[in-house]
């Protein structure tokens, strides 16, 4: 049987879950910094979130994107195969 696995990132090798990790890291501080410095100089008035959000996920995949080609350049997997065995680390 085939059972959806309980862990999201289950499926991601270590280099995959740290890539993941720093990309959410990095939407945060590009959000952070994108609010606190550049909507900052902008004129008084109501923005939707969108104006500030779209950015921040346009930087997001760029980062994931390029960071993600270095690790197939250098021959580190992203995903597990389904080969490999889902063994809990210890």
């Amino acid at each position: 049987m085939n059972e959806r696995p309980k862990n999201p990132m289950e499926k991601l090798t270590i280099p995959g879950r740290l890539l993941v990790i720093a990309t959410i890291c990095f939407a945060g501080g590009f959000f952070y910094w994108n609010v606190m410095f550049i909507n900052d100089h902008f004129p008084t008035g109501h923005y939707s979130l969108a104006f500030i959000a779209i950015p921040v996920v346009i930087g997001s995949a760029i980062f994931f994107g390029i960071f993600y080609r270095i690790l197939k350049f250098f021959g580190i997997r992203f995903q597990k195969n389904s080969s490999d065995k889902n063994e809990p680390a210890s």
